[in-house]
């Protein structure tokens, strides 16, 4: 299964969290890699599906813009949203928990139909449960 980090984590954690998901057959990109930086949310969704990518991974808050939602929607991403305490981790507690969070996501989006999205908490894996987020379409 493809998937993205987006402009908001740095290419290196796409690179090195690639390396370890190919051993189950998984490719991590960066945003950066489909489009520029600065791109609009809804044309790096189009772009992504363009390209065959199924998970998106994001610091953002999707759920506030309906254009974001409905973008989401016709791209068919299963998008995981880090909850808001991700953005205070420093860069290898970050790395570290995606990797332990990393099996359950791949996990819930073999499971769903696209498209998706959840809220992934800060909390170590065996703790915490992703929370779904609504898509209006």
């Amino acid at each position: 299964m493809k998937a993205q980090l987006d402009e908001n984590l740095p290419p290196g954690l796409a690179r090195a969290l690639n390396s370890i998901a190919q051993t189950d057959e998984h490719e991590i990109i960066h945003v950066l890699d489909l489009v520029g930086r600065g791109t609009s949310d809804v044309d790096l969704f189009n772009a992504s599906m363009d390209a065959g990518v199924r998970v998106h991974i994001t610091q953002d808050n999707h759920n506030r813009r309906p254009i974001e939602r409905e973008a989401i929607a016709r791209s068919g991403l299963i998008v995981f949203v880090l909850a808001k305490g991700w953005s205070s981790l420093t860069l290898y507690d970050k790395a570290a928990r995606l990797i332990e969070w990393w099996p359950r996501i791949m996990d819930q989006a073999e499971l769903i139909t696209p498209p998706a999205m959840f809220r992934v908490p800060v909390r170590k894996v065996n703790k915490g449960r992703f929370e779904p987020i609504k898509i209006v379409r």
